[in-house]
C-alpha cells in the first residue's frame, strides 16, 4: 500500500449561491520515502491540497473524496483524532514563516511544544531535544538561538525553524509547501539540500510543491502537474522532462530560461476563476493543439504508457491528443 493515497478529491468554496469547486478529481498517491513534485501556477490548488491533507482547511472550504494514509481515511477522522496525526505522523512546512511563526513567542518554545504536546516530554527534555533539532538544521549557536523571537532572525534562519518544528516527531510525511519563497538563490539551495539530507536520514516522504520547474528536476522522483485545479499530467521525473505529453507542460517547460539569446516563449492568456472555467478542457482556450473536440467534452486522466513494471510509475496525461504530440 503507498503512503498516502489520493482518490477522487474536490474541494469546494461555500458561496452566497451554489459552492464553487477549485478542485477536480484528484487522484494521485506518494510512497513511503518518495519524493513527489506537485507543480502549477498560483491558484491552482496545490496548497488547497496540502490543507486538505492536514484537515486545515479555511472556514468556508470542505473537501469531499478519500484521502488515504497508512490505511486510514483523513476525511472520516474526527477533531481529537487529526490532531493527534497532525506535527506528528503529518507535518507541513509553510509557505512563509514569518506568518507561521508566533511572533510573541522564542522559537525554542514553539518548537519544544510540539514535542511535549505529541511525545510527552518535560519542558526541559523538549528543550534540549530542541537545541540537538536546530543543530541538526544547522542553525549556530542553537543554545542562544532558541531564546530569540522569530523577528530577530534572518528568512533562512526562520525557515529552519519551521524545518525543525516539522520534523520534531519524526514524521511519515512531510509536506513542503513553497520552502523556498522570498529566499535568495543560496539560502534556496541550503534549504532543499537540508530537507533532502533529513528525508534520507528520517526515511520519510516529502510532498514537495512548487511553481519551479527546476527544483523539481533536481529533488522530486515523480511529478504532478496541476492546472485549473486538475491533474493534467503524473508521470517520473526524467520521463516528464525528457517526454511531455500534455500542452500545459510542454509550455511550461518552453517558458524556461535556456542559452542566451533565445527568448522566452510564454504561454498565451490566463488562468482562468475557478467559477469561469471553459467547457470541455479546462486549458483549450490557451491550447495551441486546442481542436473544435476539445471544447465538447473534458477528458479523463487516463495512463498512456509504462516505463518501469509499477503501477504508481505510469505515465498519466489528460489530453485526447497525448499521443499526437511530440
Amino acid at each position: 500500500m503507498p503512503l498516502l493515497d489520493i482518490k477522487a478529491l474536490h474541494i469546494f468554496f461555500r458561496s452566497m449561491n451554489s459552492p464553487i469547486k477549485v478542485v477536480s478529481d484528484l487522484n494521485f498517491e506518494i510512497e513511503e520515502s518518495e519524493v513527489f513534485g506537485l507543480v502549477g501556477e498560483s491558484g491552482c490548488g496545490k496548497s488547497l491540497t496540502a490543507l486538505s491533507i492536514m484537515g486545515i482547511l479555511p472556514k468556508n472550504a470542505y473537501s469531499e473524496g478519500v484521502i488515504t494514509f497508512k490505511g486510514s481515511n483523513l476525511l472520516k477522522l474526527d477533531k481529537e483524532s487529526m490532531r493527534r496525526l497532525r506535527g506528528n505522523e503529518l507535518s507541513m512546512i509553510f509557505q512563509e514563516p514569518m506568518t507561521s511563526l508566533n511572533p510573541v513567542l522564542t522559537v525554542g518554545y514553539q518548537v519544544a511544544e510540539v514535542l511535549t504536546t505529541h511525545r510527552g516530554l518535560s519542558k526541559k527534555e523538549a528543550m534540549d531535544n530542541t537545541i540537538e533539532l536546530f543543530r541538526a538544521v544547522k542553525i549556530s549557536s542553537p543554545e542562544i538561538r532558541i531564546k530569540e523571537y522569530p523577528h530577530q532572525m534572518s528568512g533562512g534562519m526562520r525557515q529552519r525553524v519551521m524545518i525543525a518544528m516539522a520534523i520534531a516527531c519524526k514524521p511519515s510525511l512531510l509536506i513542503a509547501d513553497e520552502p523556498t519563497t522570498a529566499l535568495d538563490v543560496t539560502i534556496q539551495a541550503q534549504i532543499l539540500e537540508l530537507i533532502q539530507k533529513l528525508r534520507e536520514e528520517m526515511k520519510m516522504a516529502v510532498l514537495l510543491i512548487t511553481h519551479d520547474l527546476g527544483i523539481i528536476a533536481e529533488n522530486a522522483q515523480r511529478v504532478a502537474i496541476m492546472y485549473a485545479g486538475r491533474l493534467m499530467e503524473l508521470a517520473d521525473v526524467h520521463e516528464l522532462f525528457n517526454n511531455p505529453k500534455h500542452p500545459y507542460t510542454i509550455g511550461l517547460l518552453e517558458s524556461l530560461p535556456k542559452e542566451k539569446g533565445i527568448p522566452l516563449k510564454p504561454i498565451p492568456g490566463f488562468v482562468p476563476e475557478p467559477d469561469k472555467l471553459p467547457p470541455g478542457c479546462k486549458f483549450s482556450d490557451r491550447c495551441r493543439f486546442a481542436k473544435p473536440e476539445c471544447k465538447q467534452h473534458e477528458p479523463e486522466l487516463r495512463a498512456i504508457s509504462s516505463f518501469i513494471p509499477r503501477p504508481s510509475s505510469f505515465h498519466f496525461v489528460r489530453c485526447i491528443r497525448a499521443e499526437e504530440i511530440t
